[in-house]
């Protein structure tokens, strides 16, 4: 099927809808989803959320390149991208997870960031909440010959919910990493602080993987690129310069990834502006390192993010 019959038997599913408005990028297929509350774009490779902003605030809450340029296989640099069935490099990975992994190359992030995932369903919940069921079957793929399906419902209202399940249809046990790469928005990352990680062990990747903690809130002044362990409470970004703090609650998740890649590294990353690591700042809900998922045969797994806004007030 070309992407003009895509285009058009999406229309025929749910192109009457209040609120949805079938979308093409360049080569990617997305949908706008606007209601009572928000205004969000899910993208249908990778099941990938490019956009979210809740009507209440002023500024996206999710960031997205300007300089994405859309094509089929390319994932886009931005929003929240599935990694799955393993997490940045394929060779940092625990041994139980690489043991599985199949033919070269492997390419960071895992296989199903650029796959066309299937929109099962769009519920209109009511008139300030729309949900959106994704889905995708992996099977006979070289780098992971196993069966799994893979299922991504997305609530929008006043908050942003992502519940990510994960069931292994194979015969066997199987281990995978994973992680939601959110891509937050931010006024400028010197008005940013992180509340909640404070006093966690997180391995700094930049330092040859050695343990470390901070006891204050992180102040981001040059590349960053964390994992946190034992990471399972409320995470905020206080965003000084939009006077908002970003509320990042998780459930099956106990680690994360604080990454921003800075001045010299932002120059050679592809699809992203030498100055846009002033304008975000990631913060992945994982299930990385100690933290990875074993399952047995025909078991399931559920990530879940919960993202929310609260605004300042201004004192005057």
């Amino acid at each position: 099927m070309d992407i003009g019959q895509q285009m058009q038997q999406l229309y025929q599913q749910f192109g009457e809808l209040p609120g949805i408005t079938i979308e093409l990028h360049k080569e990617l297929l997305a949908i706008n989803i606007e209601n009572d509350m928000a205004q969000a774009t899910v993208f249908l490779q990778g099941a990938q959320l490019s956009h979210f902003q809740p009507k209440q605030q002023a500024q996206a809450v999710i960031w997205c390149s300007p300089d994405c340029d859309y094509r089929q296989g390319q994932s886009l640099r931005g929003g929240i991208p599935v990694c799955w069935p393993w997490f940045g490099d394929p060779s940092r990975n625990p041994e139980a997870v690489q043991q599985l992994m199949g033919a070269e190359p492997l390419s960071a992030h895992g296989i199903v960031r650029n796959q066309l995932w299937d929109l099962r369903a769009i519920e209109i919940v009511n008139t300030g909440h729309t949900r959106l069921t994704l889905s995708l079957t992996v099977e006979n793929e070289p780098a992971w010959p196993y069966t799994c399906q893979l299922q991504l419902m997305i609530d929008i209202s006043d908050q942003l919910q992502l519940h990510w399940q994960i069931t292994n249809l194979s015969q066997q046990t199987l281990s995978f990493s994973g992680a939601l790469h959110s891509y937050f928005a931010v006024s400028k990352i010197s008005q940013l602080a992180v509340n909640g990680l404070e006093n966690l062990n997180y391995i700094d990747c930049l330092d040859q993987w050695q343990l470390k903690s901070e006891a204050e809130p992180v102040i981001i002044d040059r590349e960053v690129d964390r994992i946190y362990q034992q990471c399972s409470n409320r995470v905020s970004l206080l965003d000084s310069g939009w006077q908002r703090l970003i509320h990042i609650d998780s459930q099956g998740s106990n680690s994360a990834v604080l990454w921003n890649p800075w001045i010299e590294k932002a120059k050679r990353l592809s699809h992203y502006p030498d100055d846009a690591y002033q304008a975000m700042v990631c913060l992945e809900t994982a299930n990385i390192v100690d933290d990875m998922v074993t399952l047995a045969a025909g078991a399931s797994h559920q990530l879940s993010i919960t993202i929310s806004t609260e605004s300042l007030a201004i004192n005057h």
